[in-house]
């Protein structure tokens, strides 16, 4: 059977099982030499952190990046909100009569954090922290 042309649709079924593949491996980065994929942080990736009075004690990891910063005190006549990082020296403050608002924070180093709300008289709040960049 030598030098036999194979048939049509034995050839298409070929080239496509070839190229499903080849686009699997391309998919899950099969073809690079590392092992594909993109690199493993040695923090899991903190999208969304939300903070209550009643857990403000509670440290939080987050990644370097930038975050929404957004609080609901609906209670409180003002608020005075402390975010600071354990390691880096990074902190974050931010007081005002804004009741239910968000600031954005950039350059945020990766570190441990804890807040703190320091305005007397406002017992209930919740801080909503988003990543929105790196």
């Amino acid at each position: 059977m030598k030098g036999t042309p194979m048939p049509a649709r034995t050839r298409l079924t070929g080239v496509a099982g070839v190229t499903a593949i080849a686009l699997l491996l391309a998919a899950c980065g099969g073809g690079e030499a590392d092992g594909g994929g993109a690199a493993v942080s040695a923090r899991p990736p903190q999208a969304q952190i939300a903070v209550t009075s009643v857990d403000a004690a509670t440290p939080f990891e987050l990644q370097a990046g930038r975050y929404k910063f957004g609080w609901d005190a609906s209670e409180c006549g003002s608020v005075a909100f402390t975010m600071t990082g354990a390691a880096q020296g990074f902190v974050f403050e931010k007081k005002t009569l804004q009741k239910k608002f968000s600031s954005i924070i950039s350059d945020v180093p990766a570190d441990t954090y804890t807040l703190s709300q320091n305005e007397a008289g406002c017992a209930n709040w919740t801080v909503q922290i988003d990543r929105v960049g790196s």
